[in-house]
């Protein structure tokens, strides 16, 4: 590409030249001056677009120096992206998985409340049995000591081939 560019203006300058040169020939010593002048500027012309060509080359390597950093920071930051969705996906499905567990274990919770509260209620029933049981014995050992004693006789005298509990023979 740069040698097309830096060809044209050679060129240009090759037929600005050749054409000085044939309107000179037939001209005298102002129309060779003009041709000189003429030559000059096409010379400065020639140089400007040079330049201009210059800056610009240079402007096109520098865009495109540019554009492998913007590409090379793209890349970079997709590769976060990319990252940042694997570790949003594994969030989500760890948060899935403890979602579950706690279902499990809040029905399992729920669970043993009932569980819970049917022994207490079972519990609450046997001490309620336990106390009926208790009064029917306290009241059998009442009822059977007042039978045990013929009437005179006191508690602990009874008969004298039986040995007394409290003596402990």
């Amino acid at each position: 590409m740069t040698e097309r560019l830096s060809a044209a203006p050679s060129t240009r300058v090759g037929l600005a030249l050749a054409a000085l040169l044939l309107v000179s020939a037939g001209c005298g010593d102002s129309d060779l001056e003009k041709a000189q002048q003429d030559a000059r500027e096409a010379k400065a012309t020639v140089k400007k677009l040079e330049l201009s060509l210059a800056r610009a080359m240079q402007e096109i390597a520098d865009q495109r120096a540019e554009l492998s950093v913007v590409r090379e920071t793209r890349d970079e930051l997709q590769r976060q992206v990319d990252q940042l969705a694997q570790e949003r996906d594994s969030a989500a499905a760890l948060a899935q998985q403890a979602e579950q567990v706690i279902t499990h274990l809040s029905s399992r919770a729920e669970g043993q409340v009932g569980a819970t509260a049917a022994l207490r209620r079972q519990i609450d029933d046997l001490k309620a049995v336990v106390a009926d049981q208790q009064a029917l014995i306290e009241e059998l050992q009442k009822a059977g000591a007042i039978e045990s004693l013929s009437p005179g006789q006191t508690q602990g005298s009874g008969d004298a081939n039986e040995p007394d509990d409290d003596n402990g023979a």
